[in-house]
């Protein structure tokens, strides 16, 4: 999960994108014979540039840290264990006859194989992906196997009945889980396209 000094650091930038892409395009459109669109591409570039601008700092500033340096094989062994992890719990669906149920796993199971697919692209997202891949995906691993040897006891005691009952009941929590820690690995990329898309429309409107 992102801390609340992260989400100020995210705000800051994408108010510095902003406020520069604007900035570059109002320079470009009012004082130079460019137009409308080279200055919008202007405005677009300028952005892009900012923002590679950032992420090159947060390199540098990833490889001074001394505790932890994700490289590529580092996030490919993680992205690889993390994906046989997923493949064992989806394969656990096949012991479970209630369709919903099923259903419901393989789709937090689909949510895991694209949060691995963004770690192994992106190896500075071990960090934010830690504590899903070193405690949730073990943990929920654990409740699906016990799940799926519980569900098919035939003389069931009232107790297992209820542990059924409540991971049943668990399961759009999980779901829940998996979708907000992809969504955090993404939010760097949604970044970049909300200050491009800004950029466009503010420009846009002072064209109007």
């Amino acid at each position: 999960m992102i801390d609340i000094h992260d989400r100020e650091v995210k705000v800051k930038r994408f108010m510095i994108i902003f406020l520069a892409g604007t900035a570059v395009f109002i320079v470009c459109f009012k004082f130079t014979p460019l137009g409308f669109l080279l200055s919008s591409a202007a405005a677009v570039a300028a952005v892009v540039f900012i923002r590679f601008i950032q992420k090159a700092v947060d390199r540098r500033r990833m490889q001074g840290a001394p505790e932890f340096e994700p490289t590529k094989r580092a996030a490919e062994a993680v992205a690889r264990e993390g994906m046989e992890k997923i493949r064992m719990i989806n394969n656990l669906t096949v012991k479970i006859s209630d369709n919903d149920t099923a259903a419901k796993i393989k789709e937090f199971c689909r949510i895991g194989v694209e949060i691995f697919d963004d770690i192994k692209k992106n190896p500075d997202h071990i960090r934010k992906a830690k504590q899903f891949t070193n405690y949730y995906l073990d943990a929920t691993k654990k409740i699906i196997d016990q799940y799926a040897e519980m569900v098919n006891v035939k003389n069931r005691t009232p107790e297992m009945d209820a542990t059924v009952k409540k991971i049943e009941g668990m399961l759009d929590s999980i779901k829940d889980t998996f979708a907000k820690q992809l969504a955090s690995l993404m939010e760097d990329d949604l970044l970049d396209i909300n200050a491009e898309i800004s950029v466009l429309k503010n420009t846009m409107k002072l064209e109007g």
